[in-house]
């Protein structure tokens, strides 16, 4: 009588190191994170295997509770959006796509009171992202805030995982009106060299230019968020531009710079920042002095 084989397990922590990485590496990104929860020894594994991922982004609602988590994989650049929300809320109703981040959450075993924060950590631990985003706005979803601040900014979850981002997008999709206190909190407390902006721009410059802030790269705004001009310009000092209208098709990334160049002056140091303001809407970029040699000037 023949007996039917017993299917064999697939066992994966027993290969060698390398071949053990090479096969997480070309994990789909929701199987390297179900696998990355079996154990505390496979949690590594794929933190050690540097799985590359092109980015996650942080959406806050400002406005209803529909905090989510969205994943941009670099294999075939799919987005994997976790919803932070309640499963019983219409956002996730409206959209079976959505992962339940609870229920993920439930599956990492570690000790957390904050199903959101330990489903975060647990991410930006195991991943490699290219980039990390945080968006504040209201009613849409990089990390955003959309919140209406039912809870103190100062309390998000997020700021116990993370301070450090390579893009902060605040107001992306309709106007956010936050307090000039909320906005120091955010540019003295969570780090980044790029920060997208609507209203807030006048005060951030001004900011920039008492040194207040010091280590701000670039500023951009888009005029369809409506921004008056002569709202971004109050109270500033402008000067004749360090740069002409064919080098800044290089600096701000145009087929063709129509607009207005000018300059502003930070008070502490000296230090220059070219500003544009065109159909697109406003433009900041900081000059240092590698970026001051590469020009010529």
């Amino acid at each position: 009588m023949d007996e039917t084989p017993k299917s064999r397990k697939f066992g994966l922590l027993k290969f060698p190191f390398a071949l053990r990485e090479e096969v997480i590496r070309n994990m789909e990104f929701m199987d390297a994170f179900h696998f990355s929860t079996l154990s505390k020894r496979s949690k590594r594994l794929v933190h050690n295997a540097k799985l590359r991922t092109h980015s996650i982004t942080f959406c806050l609602n400002t406005f209803v509770a529909n905090d989510k988590i969205i994943v941009e994989t670099i294999k075939d650049g799919q987005c994997v959006m976790i919803s932070l929300a309640d499963p019983r809320e219409s956002f996730k109703r409206k959209n079976p796509d959505v992962i339940d981040g609870r229920k993920l959450a439930n599956l990492i075993n570690e000790p957390s009171d904050d199903y959101k924060k330990k489903l975060s950590a647990h991410l930006l631990f195991i991943f490699h992202f290219k980039e990390t985003i945080l968006h504040i706005e209201k009613g849409v979803s990089n990390v955003h805030f959309e919140r209406n601040y039912t809870e103190p900014l100062t309390d998000f979850f997020l700021w116990d995982v993370r301070k450090t981002f390579d893009f902060v997008s605040i107001g992306w999709g309709s106007p956010l009106f936050i307090s000039s206190e909320d906005l120091k909190f955010i540019l003295e407390t969570i780090k980044s060299n790029q920060y997208y902006l609507g209203k807030q721009i006048n005060i951030l410059l001004k900011q920039w230019i008492n040194g207040q802030i010091t280590d701000l790269e670039s500023l951009i705004g888009y005029k369809r968020y409506n921004f008056p001009v002569d709202v971004i310009l109050d109270g500033l000092v402008t000067m004749d531009p360090t740069i002409t209208h064919e080098q800044a098709k290089k600096i701000y990334s145009r087929l063709e710079v129509n607009g207005q160049l000018m300059d502003i002056q930070r008070k502490v140091d000296g230090q220059l920042a070219t500003v544009l303001l065109d159909e697109e809407g406003c433009s900041v970029f900081m000059w240092n002095e590698k970026r001051l040699a590469e020009l010529g000037n």
